[in-house]
């Protein structure tokens, strides 16, 4: 077991005034990856053991064996009906979700020790899989099974990987001891542009949200850290805790899904509340309840700094896209409010439906949202 280093957290650390969901533990050992399988309203974990067991666990967090002695102890991924999982002796294997039936056992060839580790895939039929001691990414074909070397170069220890259909890129964590980077790969020319330098100590895994946020989990560090969309700003140690390894975005209800690979658990973390925020407010400022909510002509969001600091407002739509951006400039302390009409910064009119408000001050963030249900025509306004 590889020792725990312990580092300075980056910025302020958000923590839960409510317990996060975490599961009774029964089956789980060593736990690794969670997929989400939707259909089933269920939720996979492959297993670092020696026959690599995945454990199903359902809406109400009973676990069950999908697979004894499956071979799955690292990344896995679903594309399909088909769950594909980082096995042993850099060997993909893959199941079907419904019969249980094998209908991948593929050897990316190589010396054992050179091992695999994550895996992600994009929408025309291709796994792409990391591996961090040769500084390389597979590509391999679903249909024919055939693979070939995807990226080598510039790459340092290529751990945890997640594929950017927008971008058209595949965004990777480096597992390597301070600094680690992470790297962006063209899909189109398999091209290795650095993204960020951190501090971090041999992260494994990284996952983004639908407002663009990026989360980052390892078993070195000591809490999930937050990463702000364009890696502009330093990562902010977002929800403290050991040993969680891989962070899995739950799109559903906007939410991490971790596994504490140490204690052979498993846990839920909320990401965005309704009204009140379940997050403990930070030193630097306070975020309230947008009102009225729903509104018709107009929101206001009401909020109170306690430093001198950046603020920055932006309105998202329910899908993730910045609609508009209220405010960005730095502030005196004090109470503020600004009132939002609807309309986006270009002046557009938007339709109804969700909007989301997202208030980053100093590094941290909070959201709230509100129901737009008619369109409104008065004009934005600061106090």
């Amino acid at each position: 077991m590889r020792k725990i280093l312990t580092f300075k957290a980056l910025v302020v650390t958000m923590a839960l005034t409510m317990p996060a969901l975490i599961q009774a533990q029964n089956l789980l050992h060593a736990p690794q990856k969670i997929v989400i399988d939707a259909p089933r309203n269920r939720l996979l974990v492959s297993n670092d053991t020696i026959t690599g067991d995945i454990v199903q666990i359902d809406s109400a967090g009973n676990q069950t064996y999908f697979m004894q002695g499956a071979g799955f102890i690292d990344g896995m991924e679903i594309v399909g009906d088909t769950v594909y999982g980082v096995c042993r002796n850099r060997k993909i294997k893959a199941y079907h979700l419904v019969t249980k039936q094998l209908v991948m056992d593929k050897t990316i060839t190589g010396a054992s020790a050179k091992y695999l580790s994550s895996i992600t895939s994009d929408s025309a039929g291709h796994l792409f899989i990391s591996c961090p001691k040769l500084n390389e990414i597979y590509k391999l074909r679903i249909s024919d099974q055939s693979w070939w070397v995807f990226a080598k170069n510039g790459l340092n220890n290529p751990n945890g990987i997640l594929l950017e259909k927008e971008q058209n890129r595949i965004v990777v964590i480096g597992d390597s001891p301070v600094p680690s980077s992470i790297y962006a790969i063209s899909l189109a020319d398999s091209i290795v542009l650095p993204l960020m330098s951190t501090s971090f100590n041999s992260p494994d895994g990284i996952v983004r949200d639908k407002f663009g946020y990026y989360y980052v989990g390892g078993y070195y560090l000591q809490a999930i850290f937050m990463i702000d969309p364009d890696f502009s700003q330093s990562p902010i140690s977002f929800f403290p805790g050991n040993s969680m390894v891989y962070p899995t975005y739950d799109v559903r209800d906007h939410s991490l899904l971790v596994t504490h690979y140490n204690t052979n658990g498993w846990e839920r973390i909320p990401l965005t509340t309704t009204g009140t925020s379940s997050l403990k407010q930070p030193r630097e400022f306070i975020m309230y309840p947008v009102f009225p909510n729903p509104f018709q002509s107009s929101v206001t969001i009401k909020f109170e700094l306690n430093s001198h600091l950046k603020t920055q407002m932006d309105v998202l739509d329910s899908s993730g896209k910045l609609f508009a951006t209220l405010l960005n400039e730095e502030k005196e302390p004090g109470s503020y409010s600004i009132s939002w009409d609807g309309k986006s910064s270009s002046g557009d009119t938007p339709a109804d439906g969700l909007y989301y408000f997202r208030m980053t001050v100093g590094g941290v963030v909070q959201t709230q949202k509100a129901l737009l249900i008619s369109v409104c025509k008065k004009s934005s306004n600061f106090q």
